[in-house]
Formats: structure tokens, sequence, C-alpha cells
């Protein structure tokens, strides 16, 4: 019984164990079928046994499928988007979480001469490394904030957002945030054109939250244009 057992013996305790006649002579030794190691190995080659070719198939057929629904005459998304929501100036917007690397005080921000503007703000340190930091409401045309606006609590902490996204990390103040929010990509609005100054060609779609519009950025156009104007 040495080794990988064979068919018979991964059938022994229904045959000769305690579920069969219980002539096994280790039933002595071992009293019920569950404490011989017979029994044990059978139960791990069960589990290390490689899966049929149409099990594997058919739940990467499932996990590859879009995830849609049907509304109607129209098929529509219903992938979840976890997303980090920030105010910059009089704009609440959102970035993916997978970006958000961190969120810290505010910090010293050390000019570059000759370099440093209104969009490249200067350099930051984060933890003895120096980054890159800039003024997204600047590049992106964000008015400042009027004392009329909407707050999402009495106390207000300014903060700065740490990102990464093509190899670089960046930098920017936020007025105000609020965290991590979960929404379906079936909520994303179009973008009207009077949608303050902000181009609309770096945003996704707006959604609803706590009454707000908030404006989901598009990463990928964001971060490309912010590394060609910048780096």
């Amino acid at each position: 019984m040495e080794g990988v057992p064979n068919s018979k013996v991964l059938n022994c305790w229904n045959q000769i164990g305690i579920a069969g006649d219980r002539s096994c002579p280790e039933l002595k030794t071992y009293i019920r079928c569950q404490n011989c190691p017979v029994y044990s190995l059978a139960g791990r080659s069960l589990l290390e046994r490689e899966a049929p070719q149409a099990y594997i198939d058919e739940w990467t057929n499932l996990i590859s499928q879009e995830k849609s629904l049907e509304v109607g005459n129209r098929i529509v998304s219903i992938e979840t988007i976890t997303v980090g929501i920030f105010r910059v100036g009089q704009e609440w917007l959102a970035l993916s979480t997978q970006l958000i690397k961190e969120v810290m005080p505010r910090s010293t921000i050390h000019t570059l001469p000759h370099r440093s503007n209104n969009i490249f703000l200067g350099l930051v340190n984060l933890r003895g490394e120096v980054q890159i930091c800039i003024s997204l409401q600047e590049f992106l045309g964000i008015e400042n904030s009027d004392g009329d606006r909407q707050k999402t609590s009495p106390v207000i902490y300014e903060r700065m957002v740490v990102v990464e996204k093509f190899g670089n990390r960046w930098v920017f103040p936020v007025d105000e945030i609020y965290g991590m929010h979960r929404i379906h990509a079936m909520e994303l609005g179009n973008v009207p054109a009077t949608l303050s100054k902000m181009p609309e060609n770096y945003t996704q779609g707006l959604f609803n939250w706590k009454n707000q519009k908030v404006s989901y950025l598009d990463d990928e156009l964001l971060f490309y244009a912010l590394s060609k104007k910048v780096l």
C-alpha cells in the first residue's frame, strides 16, 4: 500500500473498512479508516489530481465573460468600480483606488528655480523619497471653491494624494477627501459640455454621490498628458 493508492485501495474503506465488511486487518490498529494513512493518502491524491479539461474550460469561459445585463433592448455593464473621491477647488473628482497609493497630510513643497510653475509645483519629501508634486486644479482648469459649496463634513482637512501610473508617482494637493466608494459602471453618465472649465476629455463619466456630481477621471489620458507636460 505504499505510494499513491490505486483505484482499489481508494475504495478500500467502502469494501473492507468500517463502511464495508470490516475485514481489513488495519482496523485493529487504527480503529477507524479516517485514522489510517491509506485513507489520508487517498484524500491527498484527490486534492492534488488535475482538474478535467472540460471543467477548466467551463470556468475559464465564465470568468472571461463580460459582466453585462440586458435592460430593455440595451446591453449594459454591471461591473463595479471602487474609486477614491476627493474635492479639488469646487469640483468633486474620483480616481480608481488601484492608482491611489497613499493619502497624507499637507507637506512642504520645495520649488525648483526655473522649473516650478502653476502646474509643476515642485518636489515633496515622502518618507525620504522625493516625489513630483503637481496642481491638478491648474492642469484641469478648475475654479476655486466658493463659500456656498456644500460640505460633506463640518470639519475640512486638506490632504495630499499620492498616485502611481505608468511607473511614475505623482503627488497633488486636494481640498477635501471623502474616501472609497463603489459604483456600477452603468451609473456613469455622459459629461455635459458646460462642466465648469474642466476639459471633458479627462472625464470618463459623471455619477451622483451625496447630492453631488462627481467626475470619474480617465486616468489613462490624464497621466499621459501630465507626463508630456511635466516630465
